[in-house]
């Protein structure tokens, strides 16, 4: 066959795509091979990436999402420095690892590659990875980036095809482990080896002309798609909260902190506006602009774009603010090693703003709850310390957190450990393998009951975790104050944002080693107490980190997905399922979902429903008063004009819009209001809501905020809330641009 000798013939275009894809898989596989990282290797941080000679990324794989948007930072600045002087040649490759640059600390490393063709710049290509030891402090102690280890502005570590052994030595010789440093490090420049042979072979298969058309095609196809994908949708502005608390900055106990946005979308635009969010903090929990951007560009991948190309074109429609000064946009010299932790609840409001405009927008099959939540924060983290029982250092983080739960979509539940939210190719560590690098004995790793969002469509839910410190004598861990309100917590139309189940906590152990010996052991962190292993430890308020003693004990658990719709709606013989499989407790049964269970374990139909018509009635006692809304209404003084909520539909009389819930017609304001406003508004007390304290006994910091139709009581919206910080309540999160829709100009499913 004859291919077209079209430049950008559409069958050759589509081959240049393909391939392109396939060859930066191939990269990431070859860097993972080459690893020593259990981060890496198992878990999938690393990634491979193209770019154009200017630095614009023209297509990155499917590893670490924030890696391919951070590295076109790097590029870019790495060219306006160092493009004359040294300048770049054939065979360089160039370590960068600055997050007031690119990426988000000092431990997103990256080597980045230039490719030349007939003596020509034409590309560059970029691996990056998470390389868990950089020297400087353990995490949890910096207050400087100066603390956060090395931090490199751009290195050749290959020069000219000569691999430099001084530069190598420099750089991993300031580490605690040189020789994984230096396997991560030599992963990356295979990685660009193999991406460097791929792209010249489609140079010399397809033309370098073509190829570098090819390239600015991706792009511009990118943008243009995205700006369809916009176009489509209903213009407005929705809004998000989202809380998670740190160490304070006086004293040394929690402090919470909000992360605040609003998202508008008018046309083939979108802003997002990160004002109201707190300020920077004195310790390593903040995020760089470049961090902040890379995980808006993350959440847009994930949520809203994911069938886009993944080049910088998908962008361009993209405007974002964030405040100089806010814990999202840090002033230098703060330090940031926690700025994955501060993007992940970034990623929970982007994508709460976005689901709720897909769903608009009649994107349904789109629509996902959050994807990072805890039910609180505090207590032992995951980033170790010390040496392991072979005399090797583990100054790495154990991430099972590549295993945490999804978000409830708008019909089914969340994936049950699905993933995490940054890597599509990601994965989690074997026990076994932890076992061998950390000084650990694992006793459960099993799915949290209770972890995540109930819904109509629960969450998916994360993992908890007990071991035991076993061969060390000097392993430590990171460690903060109990944070009293769950953490990037984000439900929709009625979910909860997170779940009560797990425990986090440090314990004291008595007669460990008798009861091991006797062949008795712990299978769950409940168990600890309760059946006498040992005692939670609460350190020192001042405690960064804790030492941990062989046989003490440690429990954690990860995060978990948000729920979607209203628990009581929520099938009573998936809850009774559940029940068996230990996934929901009794309580939560009955007193969340409304589930009554009959003596043989089968669902009493009858009990449930006068628990659950109970259940609703107790909404409106418990709720504000004087929330009537405007009355009933029917299809027949009433048409639809768009669903934009689970259960709320904008409808019209002929002249003006109103909001009107679905499952009983009750109209609740004109379509220019608030709707919580007219709703009725539930305060519910988290202790009450999770039937006990914090591990550490004190009382929580937040309360939830529940609003139900005044008409039937169907649950509505579930937002979190924190006192102490204040602002907007009832949150307007919902605020669509009705002149567009009067207009009929906008996107979006109308009924």
């Amino acid at each position: 066959m004859t291919l077209s000798t079209d430049p950008l013939d559409p069958v050759r275009y589509e081959v240049f795509a393909h391939r392109l894809w396939a060859i930066g898989e191939e990269g990431r596989i070859a860097l993972q091979r080459v690893s020593a990282s259990p981060i890496v290797v198992q878990g999938g941080e690393c990634m491979s990436s193209f770019y154009d000679p200017a630095g614009t990324m023209v297509l990155a794989c499917s590893g670490h999402l924030r890696f391919a948007a951070a590295t076109s930072d790097a590029i870019k600045r790495l060219i306006e420095w160092y493009g004359d002087s040294p300048g770049f040649h054939e065979g360089d490759q160039v370590f960068f690892n600055d997050p007031y640059v690119a990426g988000s600390h000092t431990y997103d490393q990256m080597i980045v590659m230039p490719i030349f063709s007939q003596g020509r710049l034409v590309a560059w290509t970029a691996a990056s990875t998470h390389t868990a030891d950089v020297g400087g402090s353990l995490v949890g102690e910096p207050t400087e980036i100066f603390h956060e280890g090395i931090r490199i502005l751009g290195l050749k570590v290959i020069e000219g095809g000569e691999f430099r052994e001084d530069v190598f030595r420099t750089i991993t010789e300031q580490c605690r482990d040189p020789r994984y440093v230096g396997l991560d490090l030599k992963s990356r420049i295979a990685a660009n080896h193999v991406c460097r042979r791929g792209f010249l072979a489609l140079v010399d298969k397809l033309g370098l002309e073509f190829v570098l058309a090819a390239c600015q095609r991706l792009i511009r196809d990118s943008e243009e798609q995205a700006r369809a994908r916009l176009r489509s949708l209903p213009d407005g502005t929705w809004r998000s909260r989202v809380y998670f608390s740190t160490r304070g900055s006086r004293r040394d106990e929690a402090e919470v902190h909000q992360v605040c946005l609003a998202m508008t979308k008018t046309a083939d635009r979108l802003s997002f506006d990160f004002t109201g969010t707190s300020p920077q903090v004195p310790n390593d929990f903040n995020s760089t602009l470049p961090s902040t951007m890379a995980h808006v560009s993350l959440a847009l991948t994930n949520h809203l774009f994911w069938d886009i190309p993944w080049s910088d074109g998908k962008l361009r429609p993209v405007s974002v603010h964030v405040p100089e000064g806010s814990l999202l946009n840090c002033r230098f010299p703060a330090a940031c090693s926690r700025a994955p932790h501060v993007g992940g609840y970034l990623v929970s409001a982007v994508g709460e703003t976005v689901a709720k405009m897909l769903y608009a927008g009649g994107r349904r099959d789109d629509v996902n709850a959050g994807w990072y939540a805890f039910w609180h924060g505090g207590g032992p983290g995951y980033f170790y310390g010390g040496h392991n029982r072979e005399g090797l250092p583990t100054a790495q983080g154990l991430f099972d957190i590549h295993g945490g739960g999804l978000g409830a979509a708008a019909t089914r539940d969340g994936v049950n450990s699905g993933g995490h939210m940054n890597i599509p190719s990601g994965g989690i560590s074997d026990i076994e393998r932890q076992e061998m690098q950390y000084p650990f004995v694992y006793f459960t790793r099993r799915h949290v009951a209770d972890g995540a969002g109930f819904g109509q469509f629960r969450g998916g839910l994360g993992t908890e975790r007990l071991f035991m410190i076993y061969g060390s004598n000097d392993a430590s861990t990171n460690f903060q104050p109990y944070g009293g309100i769950p953490q990037g917590a984000v439900g929709l139309f009625g979910g909860y944002g997170a779940g009560y189940g797990g425990t986090r906590a440090l314990f004291t152990t008595r007669r460990l080693q008798q009861r091991l010996a006797a062949g008795d052991f712990p299978t769950s962190p409940a168990e600890v107490v309760v059946d006498g292993w040992g005692e939670v430890l609460v350190p020192p308020v001042a405690a960064r980190r804790v030492p941990l003693p062989a046989f003490s004990l440690v429990a954690d658990f990860t995060q978990s997905g948000g729920g979607f719709g209203d628990p009581l709606l929520r099938d009573p013989e998936a809850v009774v399922h559940e029940l068996r499989l230990g996934l929901t407790g009794p309580r939560t049964a009955l007193e969340v979902y409304g589930v009554v269970v009959a003596a043989d374990g089968t669902v009493d139909g009858e009990g449930t429903r006068a628990q659950r018509q109970q259940a609703r009635a107790d909404r409106m006692r418990r709720g504000r008063k004087g929330a009537r809304g405007l009355g009933p209404s029917s299809e027949a003084t009433h048409a639809s004009i768009l669903r934009f909520h689970a259960y709320l539909e904008l409808v019209s009389d002929g002249q003006r819009l109103f909001v009107r819930c679905t499952e009983c017609g009750q109209l609740l304001c004109r379509a220019e209001e608030n709707y919580k406003a007219h709703a009725v508004e539930i305060e519910r007390d988290l202790e009450e809501f999770a039937g006990g304290r914090l591990p550490s006994g004190e009382p929580y910091a937040g309360i939830f905020l529940e609003y139900a139709c005044p008409g039937c009581g169907t649950l509505l919206q579930v937002d979190l809330y924190c006192p102490a910080l204040g602002g907007e309540r009832p949150l307007w999160d919902i605020q669509l641009d009705t002149a567009s829709l009067i207009g009929g100009s906008s996107g979006g499913e109308q009924v």
